[in-house]
């Protein structure tokens, strides 16, 4: 059986204005910067820059949310 000893906390941060879309997978230790926005289903292994929009799966840039989409 495992013990307290074999659990580590590692610490997953989330900015401000984040949006995080359905059935997303966020792993431990991963911080998504102000702004961003998560695709439904992604799964993010990796820090997520500022503003940007990712998605798919493992999670990759496909935008910046400052910009309109045409």
């Amino acid at each position: 059986m495992q013990t307290e000893s074999d659990w580590a906390v590692v610490k997953t941060l989330i900015r401000r204005r984040v949006s995080i879309g359905s059935n997303a997978t966020i792993l431990a230790g991963v911080t998504i910067g102000e702004g961003a926005l998560v695709g439904a289903g992604a799964v993010v292994t990796r820090d997520v820059p500022p503003h940007a929009v990712v998605a798919g799966v493992p999670a990759r840039r496909i935008g910046d949310a400052r910009r309109p989409r045409r």
